[in-house]
């Protein structure tokens, strides 16, 4: 009985497995799909250590072995990199433009229903990053009549034990070590965060919920509909943490193209019954405990 349900599920490569959003979303789909991993390096696995998920090595190249030992359904492309560790251009264009554009032609040629594609809601030219970013979702609109596709627009996303390049989870821990000053722009900012909770919930209702997508290429964007100023974030941490340090706004330039106020739009999401549950201020003192 087991054995038979088991070959009934249907199989999901999930990019960056072990990456916070990835090993949250294998944990989740791990009751009703067969999950298979795909990660740059198996050096470290350690988000998903104790979870038996067949993983495969990629190094920014597509194995065939992955797709000739399994049929996959679903992929849901999560990896990435985002340039905060000064990672070479070429790296990122490689790994975000070249590397997923590789993985769709796969899914194509392999005749995949769905390719679930993780991007950002910044504007094209904010970053190296924002740009391979935009210029992939441009390649899947384009391949939109090949294979059916779902771009998922993130806003910026946190929770516990989060990833040390995340802003939230930098700031909690420099305010917990009560840094004596914690140098910032004048955090003017307008930004939406959305919990990873909800964000996981964003990609669970659009895979079970294949029949609600209008088109071959449907995109959402996944915020929680509410804005704070940076500067307003960083007083609320401070006060979950008890920090002693002092924040020294204006110390740090704007970037050039700084985005000052996000508009992101998560309606289309809404129209088919998600609803984010976790409003900046709980969120935040789940992950400053």
């Amino acid at each position: 009985m087991i054995g038979n349900k088991f070959k009934t599920m249907k199989t999901v490569l999930i990019t960056g497995i072990n990456g916070y959003l990835g090993s949250h979303l294998a944990k989740t789909f791990a009751s009703d799909y067969n999950i298979i991993g795909l990660e740059y390096s198996l050096n470290n696995l350690s988000r998903i250590k104790n979870c038996n998920y067949k993983v495969y090595k990629s190094s920014n190249y597509i194995l065939d072995n992955l797709f000739n030992e399994h049929f996959i359904d679903i992929i849901i492309h999560t990896s990435t990199f985002y340039g905060r560790n000064e990672e070479d251009i070429k790296k990122l264009f490689v790994s975000n433009l070249i590397f997923p554009f590789n993985l769709l032609d796969k899914a194509i040629e392999k005749k995949c229903s769905l390719f679930v594609n993780t991007d950002t809601v910044l504007e094209r030219f904010v970053s190296p990053y924002s740009l391979t970013k935009q210029q992939f979702n441009d390649w899947l609109w384009l391949r939109r009549h090949q294979i059916k596709v779902v771009n998922m627009q993130l806003e910026h996303f946190y929770g516990p034990d989060g990833n040390d390049t995340n802003f939230i989870t930098t700031m909690i821990n420099r305010m917990k070590n009560n840094e004596s000053k914690i140098d910032i722009t004048k955090g003017e900012q307008m930004r939406d965060f959305v919990f990873i909770d909800d964000v996981v919930s964003a990609y669970n209702l659009v895979l079970n919920n294949q029949n609600l997508l209008k088109s071959d290429y449907t995109l959402f964007q996944v915020a929680s509909g509410e804005l704070i100023s940076i500067k307003d974030l960083l007083f609320l941490i401070k006060e979950f943490t008890k920090s002693t340090s002092i924040l020294n706004f204006g110390a740090i330039p704007y970037r050039e193209n700084e985005l000052m106020l996000s508009t992101a739009n998560n309606s289309e999401l809404l129209a088919i019954g998600w609803k984010p549950y976790y409003r900046i201020e709980k969120g935040l003192k789940l992950v400053c405990k």
